[in-house]
Parts: C-alpha cells; structure tokens; sequence
C-alpha cells in the first residue's frame, strides 16, 4: 500500500529534479529518501525512474 510519505517523496523529487534537492526539500538526508523511494518500489513491484548521475 502507498502511504502519504511516498507521494510526498515523489512530489518532492519531481519538482527538484533531483534526490539531492527532494531531500533537502523534505528535511531529510538522501540515504533516508533513497530508502523510502526504494521501499516504494518494491511495494509497486516495479523501478519508477531510471537511476543516473544526472537530474531527472
């Protein structure tokens, strides 16, 4: 199930761009956010974006 603290992560980090900016939006470090959006993930049983070093 989708709890509000993913679609508040994937608001963030589509409106920064960027894991970076999403967590500093969220007041949260990036390890944090990476494991939430990495839970999420598992959950929906399928990769949301395409990891890479560059901004979304």
């Amino acid at each position: 199930m989708i709890e509000l603290k993913h679609l508040r992560t994937l608001q963030a980090l589509r409106n920064s761009g960027s894991l970076a900016g999403a967590a500093a939006q969220l007041h949260q470090t990036q390890s944090a956010l990476s494991h939430q959006f990495s839970d999420l993930e598992q959950r929906l049983g399928f990769k949301l974006f395409v990891r890479k070093s560059q901004p979304l």
